[in-house]
C-alpha cells in the first residue's frame, strides 16, 4: 500500500497527512514539511526527494514531486531565497537586487526567458516575487489538479449547480433528472460536510490519457478523481469516496451486483447497490444497476428514471439507453422509442438488435418503407438472423 493512503499524520507538524520516510529527521512526514527541509538543498543524497543540480543552466533545481501542487510549493519556497542568491550571469547580482528598477527588471526578464520551464506556474511565482510581467502561457489543457481544486471549491461553497457541471459531459440533460442529480449530490454525507481539502498526489497514466487526483478533505477522508483525455481537454471521469484501491476494486462489486440481479436476489442487490452509492457518488454504473433492480421490482418509471441518469453522466453507453429505448417499446411509446434507437443507431450502426428494434418502431408508426429498409440493412450484416428474416417475411406478407 502507498503510504499516502494511510492516514497517519505527519509526526513533524502533527497536521498534514504523513506520505513519506525522511532521512534527514529519521520520522514519516507530510510533503510540505518536506518542501520545508529540502528547500535548502542539504537533505541526504540518498533520498530521492532530495533536489538535484540541474543538468542544464537552468536556475531551478531538478526535484521529484508526487503532485503539480506539491512541485509548485517547493518552487515557491526555494524562489523566496534564490531571489537574494548572487548570479554570475548577472554579474554577480541578484535577482532581487535587479528588480528593483525598470531597467534591472528588463535584464532580468531577458534572462529568465532564456530558460525553459516545466510549468506555467512557475512564471507565476517569478512574477509575484520579483515584480515582472514574464508571459505566462495558458494552462492547456486544464491541469487535472487545477479541475479538482475547482470541483473543491465549489463543495465548500456548496454551489452544488457547479459542481454536477463537472460530472455531466452533455448538456442534454432533462430538467428533472438534471434537479435530481443535484440533489443526490448535495446530500452526500462526506461533500456537503467538507470544509477544508489538500492535495496528496496526483499521476497520469502513462499514455497520458487518464489521471489521478488524491485528496484529504477535512483532514481525514479519502477522496480521488478520475480523469480521462478527450477532445484535447481533461474530463472528470468519476469521484471516489476512498483510493485508488476502491477505484479498481469496482469492477469486482459490478460483477457481484449484476450476478444478484441475475438471481433475482433484489435484497442483496440492493445491499450493495447502496454501499456503492455512497463509495462512487454520481457513478453511472450505479444509476444502470439501479434500474436493473427496480425492473427487478416490478418499478419501470423508476427504473426509467435510473436510466437518464445513467445516460446523463455517460451519454455514449450504450446500455441504459437501450433499456430505456425497450421500456418505451413496452409502454408503447413508440415516438420516444424510436428516437433513442435512432441515437444508437448513430453510436453503432452495426448493432443487430438496435436495428431491429429500430425497424420495430417504423413499423408501429405505420412507416413500413423505412422499417423494410432498416431490417434489410440489418440482414447485411447478420445475414442468418432469423428474427430478421421474420419481421420482414411478415411484412411483405401484410
Amino acid at each position: 500500500m502507498f503510504d499516502w493512503f494511510k492516514k497517519e499524520r505527519c509526526k513533524n507538524c502533527r497536521e498534514e497527512r504523513a506520505v513519506r520516510y525522511c532521512l534527514r529527521k529519521n520520522r514519516d512526514i507530510g510533503w510540505k514539511c518536506c518542501n520545508g527541509y529540502r528547500v535548502d538543498s542539504k537533505c541526504p543524497e540518498a533520498c530521492q526527494y532530495t533536489p538535484r543540480k540541474s543538468e542544464t543552466a537552468s536556475p531551478l533545481p531538478q526535484i521529484k514531486s508526487d503532485s503539480r501542487t506539491e512541485f509548485l510549493d517547493f518552487l515557491d519556497r526555494y524562489l523566496q531565497l534564490w531571489i537574494y542568491s548572487q548570479a554570475e550571469a548577472l554579474d554577480g547580482k541578484s535577482p532581487l537586487e535587479l528588480s528593483h528598477n525598470p531597467e534591472g527588471r528588463e535584464r532580468l526578464k531577458d534572462w529568465l526567458s532564456t530558460f525553459a520551464y516545466p510549468d506555467p506556474g512557475v512564471l507565476s511565482i517569478l512574477n509575484s516575487k520579483l515584480n515582472l510581467d514574464l508571459a505566462i502561457p495558458a494552462e492547456t489543457p486544464a491541469n487535472p489538479e487545477t479541475i479538482a481544486k475547482q470541483y473543491l471549491d465549489a463543495v465548500i461553497e456548496q454551489d452544488w449547480d457547479k459542481v454536477i457541471a463537472f460530472h455531466l459531459v452533455s448538456k442534454d440533460c432533462r430538467e428533472d433528472v438534471l434537479e435530481s442529480l443535484v440533489k443526490e449530490l448535495a446530500s452526500h454525507q462526506t461533500l456537503k460536510k467538507t470544509r477544508q481539502w489538500e492535495t496528496v498526489n496526483a499521476g497520469f497514466t502513462e499514455d497520458h490519457k487518464q489521471a489521478f487526483v488524491f485528496c484529504e478533505l477535512n483532514g481525514i477522508e479519502n477522496w480521488t478523481f478520475i480523469f480521462v483525455a478527450f477532445d484535447g481537454s481533461w474530463h472528470l471521469y468519476q469521484t471516489i469516496h476512498g483510493t485508488l484501491q476502491d477505484y479498481y476494486a469496482q469492477k469486482a462489486l459490478f460483477k457481484d451486483i449484476a450476478l444478484h440481479i441475475s438471481k433475482k436476489d433484489d435484497n442483496s442487490a440492493y445491499s450493495l447497490i447502496s454501499q456503492a452509492e455512497k463509495r462512487y457518488p454520481l457513478c453511472a454504473d450505479i444509476r444502470y444497476y439501479y434500474g436493473l433492480y427496480f425492473l427487478l421490482l416490478g418499478r419501470p418509471e423508476d427504473a426509467k428514471n435510473s436510466y437518464l441518469k445513467a445516460i446523463a453522466l455517460e451519454p455514449n453507453w450504450q446500455e441504459p439507453r437501450f433499456q430505456l429505448g425497450m421500456l418505451h417499446l413496452n409502454d408503447r411509446d413508440y415516438e420516444s422509442a424510436l428516437a433513442i434507437f435512432l441515437r444508437l443507431a448513430e453510436q453503432n450502426p452495426d448493432d443487430f438488435n438496435v436495428k431491429n428494434n429500430l425497424g420495430v418502431c417504423y413499423m408501429a408508426l405505420n412507416q413500413q418503407d423505412k422499417a423494410k429498409q432498416v431490417w434489410q440493412d440489418a440482414l447485411k450484416v447478420s445475414p442468418t438472423a432469423e428474427l430478421i428474416k421474420q419481421n420482414l417475411e411478415h411484412l411483405d406478407n401484410g
